[in-house]
């Protein structure tokens, strides 16, 4: 009974990202080009995959369902590389202010087939994008962006949500 009742919250909590974030559709598209990160010691703009379709998520490595959508993320590997997505898989600013492993722990322990994956590309979200993007601080959040630079859905869970994610891979406007 516990446990159903703690899923039924994460369901609802994660259901409710983009409505927190004030993200309705008529809000989308807009830009985050300016937003940065860091991976592999290095500062990142979002700016440099313009061009390329994007999926920045963001969540935290104490997160529970985040590790079925990670393992989720990894079994459809080949269809979104074949179909050029690049995954931004970024660790929210201080992993939400909660304790928990490094994002190469939390990869090398749940994804290890993507480590290394050109189409991946693994980091830590700066203050500033966490700010922007995630001030509610959700666990688990993800945006589709367009080769226009444009975000074109924010999403939760992408274990739950992942037609979403390959149909917008596979070209689909709107990524339903």
């Amino acid at each position: 009974m516990i446990t159903r009742l703690i899923i039924f919250l994460v369901l609802i909590t994660t259901s409710m990202a983009a409505w927190s974030l004030d993200l309705s559709p008529e809000k989308l598209p807009f830009s985050v080009a300016a937003s940065s990160f860091s991976s592999q010691n290095k500062q990142h703009l979002l700016s440099e995959y313009q061009g390329k379709k994007v999926m920045l998520w963001l969540f935290s490595t104490w997160c529970h369902t985040c590790v079925a959508s990670v393992k989720a993320m990894q079994k459809n590997q080949a269809i979104l590389k074949k179909n050029g997505l690049v995954i931004l898989a970024l660790r929210n600013y201080n992993n939400g202010g909660y304790p928990g492993v490094s994002m190469a722990e939390f990869m090398k322990k749940f994804a290890a087939e993507v480590i290394g994956q050109k189409n991946w590309v693994i980091g830590e979200a700066s203050k500033q994008m966490d700010k922007k993007l995630n001030p509610k601080k959700f666990p688990d959040v993800y945006f589709l962006i367009d080769e226009q630079g444009l975000v074109k859905a924010v999403n939760t869970a992408p274990n739950r949500t992942m037609k979403t994610i390959l149909a917008f891979a596979a070209g689909s406007k709107t990524g339903k």
